[in-house]
C-alpha cells in the first residue's frame, strides 16, 4: 500500500502539467459520452415503460420492492420536530428593535396559506428581526391565512386590506409603510435557503451602483427556473438557465442583467421611491418588475443577479400557468404596454430576440473578455499568492468580463463560491478549449512557471494577448534557496526555472512580476518587454491594542510554502533561544498549515495553531511580527499585512526585498541569528521604537500597497495590452 502511495505521488510530480490537462479532457469527453448514451437509453426505456403502463402493465408485479423502515428511534424525513414548534413560538413574541431597520421585506398573500406558512417559517430562520421587517399585505384572503398571520403577533406587521388589490398595489401598500433602507419584494410561495438575506444585502453594499439585486429561483428538483433575466427587443422575457442543474458554474455567477423576478428582488428604497414605486400601468401584475429594473438601469444604476442568494420557488402555485385566464391573461396584455413604455430602449440597448444571443444577452457587463488561468482557486486565508490573485481577478471584473480557469479541481467549494459571488465566472479546465472557440477572449492572464508553460502555446495559436503572471520569480527564490542550503536538487531547479522563465517572458505580451527586484531580474533576461510590478495587496485595517497591551510574538504564513518553512524552523533553532536568554517569558504564536518538523515544537510557550479561519485576533494582541526568512522571492505578503495591522516587525533583508522599508523606521531587519536576537528584544521592549514602526509601516502601506494604488497599474497595462480603453462600447 505504501509503495502504491508513493508511486502515485511520484506521478503526480513529475508528471507534465500539459499531460495532466490533456488527461482530464479525454476522461472528462469520454465519461461525458458516455452518460450522454445513457441518458438517451433511460429516457427512450422511460417511454416505453410509460406506454406499458398505460396499455394495462402492473408495475408493482413487475418490479416488486421493499418497504424501507424508519431508524428506530427516528423521525421521517420532513416531519416537524419540538424544536420548530419552539423556534416560531419564539419568533411571534413581542421584542424590540435593537438598531435601524435594514430591510423591510414585503410579501404580498391571496389565500394559499399552506405557502404562505413555509413562506414565514422560512423566512424567520434566515432574518434577524431586531434589525429586519417583515410586511405582510393580505389581499382579503379568505382562507385560514388572516388566522395563521394572527398567530404571528409582532414577528410580522400586518396589512389587512378588504379587497384583493393585486400584487402592484400590495407591494406599493407595503412599501409606503417599510423603514428599511432596503426594500425585498418576496412571494409567498417561496422558501428562502440559507443565505438568501446575506447575499442580497452584501451585494447591494458591495458596489454603491448597484440599484436593484435578485436571486436564484430553484424548482423543488434542484433544477433552475431562473438565474438572471433577459427581455428581447420584442419585449418578451427570458429565463437564464432554465432547467438546467443548480450547480452548473455557467449560472452561478453574479452578473449585471436586464432585469430579475419580483418573486425576490431586493431594491433601494430611495430608488423605488424616485421612481414612484411599481408603475401602477402594470396592475394587479405581471411586467412590473421589468418596467422597475428598467427605471432602476435608466436612473444610472446597475440590476444584478446574486446567485449566492436561493431560493425555491413553487412557479404557478398563486397565479396559475394559464396565460388566456385569470392573473396570468395580465402576461400578454402588459407586455404590450412595457413595449410602448420602452421602446427606444429596447431598440438601442437590447438584443433581437433569438435563442442564439441567449450567452451575449445574458451578460449586460461590457468590456473585453479575458481568461485567467491558475493552479487552484485562491484561498485568500492561507496564503498571500492567493490574496493576489483575488484581487486581480476584482480589478480585472471591473473593466473586463472574467472567466477564472483553476488547473485543479477545488478542494473547498466554499472559495469558489465567494468568487461566484463577487461575479467572477469559473471553468474546469478539461472544458477550457471548447470556451476557446465559443467566447471571443481578447487575452489570457496564465499565473505561474507551469501553468503558462503547459497553456501558453494553444493560447497563443488562439490569436489572444499573452499576459505571463509570474508571482514571483522561482529561478531567483530557488538560486537563494540554494544559496543557503546548498542541495543540489535545488540548483537544478533554478536553473531549469531559469530557463523555462525566460522562455514564457520572451513569448508574453506583457509580464506581471511581484516586486521590483523581480522585475530588474527579468528584464535582464527578456530585454525589450513591457514588465509591470504587482505585488501583494493591502486593505488598511483597525491597529488593536497599544504597545502595553500586547504581549508575546507572532507569526502567520502558509507553511506549505518552502521559505515559510525554513524561515519558522531557523528561528526556532538558532534565534529564540537567543531571545529568551533577555525575554525568558515570552511566548510564540505559529499560524498556517504546518508540516510535522514545526509541530515537533510546540509547547506551553510555542503554540503551532495550524490553519485558522480568523486571525483577527493575533493582529491586535501580538507585540511583535516575525519574518526569519533566509530566502525568497517577490514582495511578502506576510510583512505588508503585519504592517497593515499596525504591527510591526522585523525581519532580513530577503524579507524586506522589494517593500522599501527603511531599518528602525519602518522595519527590523537583520540577517544574522544573533541580530535577529537583538532587534527582536529592542523591539519587544522600547516602546518609542515600537510606536515609530507601527506608525511609519502602517502609513508606507497605505503609499504603496493598497487596492487604491495598485490597482491602475492593472487596468493601465490592461489597456495598453488591448490597443485602447477597456470598457468598449455595446456591438449588437
Amino acid at each position: 500500500m505504501g509503495q502504491a502511495v508513493k508511486l502515485k505521488e511520484r506521478l503526480k510530480t513529475r508528471t507534465p502539467l500539459a499531460l495532466k490537462i490533456l488527461a482530464k479532457r479525454a476522461l472528462v469527453g469520454t465519461v461525458g459520452a458516455c452518460v450522454r448514451a445513457t441518458a438517451r437509453v433511460v429516457g427512450f426505456g422511460t417511454h416505453v415503460l410509460h406506454l406499458a403502463v398505460k396499455h394495462g402493465l402492473d408495475l408493482d408485479r413487475a418490479w416488486p420492492t421493499n418497504p424501507q423502515a424508519v431508524p428506530s428511534g427516528a423521525l421521517p424525513e420532513g416531519l416537524w420536530g419540538a424544536q420548530d414548534f419552539l423556534f416560531l413560538m419564539d419568533a411571534a413574541r413581542a421584542r424590540e428593535r435593537e438598531a435601524p431597520v435594514v430591510t423591510s421585506i414585503i410579501i404580498p398573500v391571496f389565500n394559499k396559506v399552506e405557502y404562505t406558512f413555509q413562506a414565514l417559517r422560512a423566512l424567520l430562520r434566515e432574518v434577524d428581526l431586531a434589525a429586519n421587517e417583515i410586511i405582510v399585505v393580505n389581499n382579503a384572503s379568505r382562507d385560514a391565512t388572516p388566522r395563521l398571520l394572527a398567530h404571528f403577533g409582532a414577528a410580522l406587521t400586518v396589512i389587512n386590506n378588504e379587497e384583493n388589490l393585486g400584487f402592484v398595489d400590495a407591494c406599493n401598500q407595503g412599501a409606503a409603510a417599510a423603514r428599511g433602507r432596503y426594500l425585498i419584494f418576496l412571494n409567498n410561495d417561496t422558501v428562502v435557503l440559507p443565505g438568501w438575506w446575506r447575499a442580497l444585502v452584501e451585494t447591494v453594499e458591495r458596489d454603491e451602483r448597484v440599484g436593484a439585486v435578485g436571486s436564484l429561483f430553484l424548482y423543488p428538483d434542484d433544477t433552475i427556473q431562473e438565474a438572471g433575466a433577459i427581455i428581447w427587443r420584442d419585449g418578451v422575457p427570458h429565463h437564464c438557465g432554465w432547467g438546467r442543474r443548480a450547480a452548473d458554474r455557467a449560472f452561478n455567477f453574479a452578473r449585471e442583467v436586464d432585469y430579475c423576478s419580483g418573486a425576490s428582488l431586493l431594491v433601494r428604497k430611495e430608488l423605488f421611491d424616485r421612481l414612484g414605486g411599481f408603475d401602477r400601468r402594470f396592475a394587479p401584475a405581471y411586467y412590473e418588475d421589468a418596467d422597475l429594473c428598467m427605471g432602476v438601469r435608466a436612473l444610472g444604476r446597475k440590476v444584478v443577479f446574486q446567485p449566492a442568494s436561493r431560493l425555491i420557488h413553487y412557479e404557478g402555485a398563486t397565479a396559475g400557468r394559464d396565460t388566456g385566464a385569470g392573473l396570468k391573461r395580465f402576461q400578454l396584455v402588459n407586455r404590450e404596454k412595457f413595449v410602448a413604455k420602452w421602446r427606444d430602449v429596447l431598440a438601442r440597448e437590447h438584443w433581437p430576440h433569438d435563442p442564439a444571443n441567449v450567452a451575449r444577452a445574458g451578460d449586460r457587463r461590457r468590456g473585453p473578455r479575458v481568461v485567467v488561468f491558475d493552479e487552484r482557486v485562491p484561498t485568500p486565508d492561507r496564503d498571500a499568492g492567493s490574496a493576489r490573485m483575488l484581487f486581480l481577478l476584482r480589478t480585472l471584473a471591473r473593466e473586463h468580463r472574467v472567466v477564472f480557469v483553476p488547473m485543479n479541481r477545488p478542494q473547498w467549494p466554499e472559495y469558489e463560491q465567494r468568487l461566484w459571488a463577487e461575479g467572477i465566472e469559473t471553468a474546469s479546465v478539461a472544458d477550457y478549449p471548447r470556451l476557446l472557440r465559443a467566447r471571443r477572449f481578447a487575452a489570457a492572464v496564465v499565473s505561474r512557471p507551469p501553468v503558462a508553460a503547459a497553456l501558453m502555446p494553444r493560447l497563443k495559436r488562439a490569436g489572444l494577448r499573452l499576459v505571463f503572471d509570474m508571482v514571483d520569480a522561482h529561478f531567483l527564490r530557488f538560486a537563494r534557496e540554494h544559496a543557503v542550503t546548498n542541495e543540489q536538487h535545488v540548483a537544478a531547479q533554478a536553473a531549469h526555472y531559469r530557463k523555462l522563465e525566460t522562455k514564457l517572458a520572451r513569448a508574453s505580451d506583457l509580464i506581471w512580476c511581484n516586486s521590483t527586484e523581480d522585475k530588474r531580474a527579468v528584464a535582464a533576461l527578456a530585454p525589450g518587454k513591457r514588465i509591470e510590478v504587482i505585488p501583494t495587496i493591502h486593505e488598511q485595517h483597525e491597529r488593536g491594542l497599544s504597545f502595553e497591551e500586547r504581549r508575546h510574538l507572532l507569526f502567520i504564513g502558509n507553511l506549505a510554502h518552502r521559505p515559510n518553512s525554513d524561515g519558522v524552523l531557523y528561528f526556532l533553532r538558532e534565534v529564540l533561544p537567543l531571545v529568551r536568554q533577555t525575554l525568558p517569558d515570552i511566548e510564540l504564536d505559529i499560524v498556517g498549515d504546518q508540516p510535522e518538523e514545526i509541530s515537533a515544537y510546540a509547547d506551553a510557550r510555542v503554540r503551532v495553531h495550524g490553519y485558522v479561519p480568523d486571525v483577527g485576533a493575533f493582529w491586535r494582541t501580538r507585540r511583535v511580527f516575525v519574518a526569519p526568512l533566509r530566502y525568497g522571492a517577490g514582495v511578502k505578503g506576510k510583512i505588508g499585512e503585519a504592517l497593515a495591522h499596525g504591527l510591526p516587525c522585523v525581519t532580513t533583508t530577503v524579507g524586506a526585498e522589494g517593500m522599501g522599508l527603511q531599518h528602525e523606521e519602518s522595519a527590523m531587519i537583520a540577517d544574522t541569528a544573533a541580530a535577529f536576537a537583538a532587534a527582536v528584544v529592542r523591539l519587544y521592549t522600547q516602546r518609542e521604537l515600537w510606536q515609530r514602526l507601527a506608525d511609519h509601516g502602517h502609513a508606507h502601506i497605505a503609499r504603496h500597497f493598497t487596492p487604491e494604488v495598485i490597482a491602475p497599474v492593472i487596468d493601465d497595462s490592461m489597456k495598453e495590452l488591448l490597443g485602447g480603453p477597456a470598457v468598449a462600447p455595446r456591438q449588437l
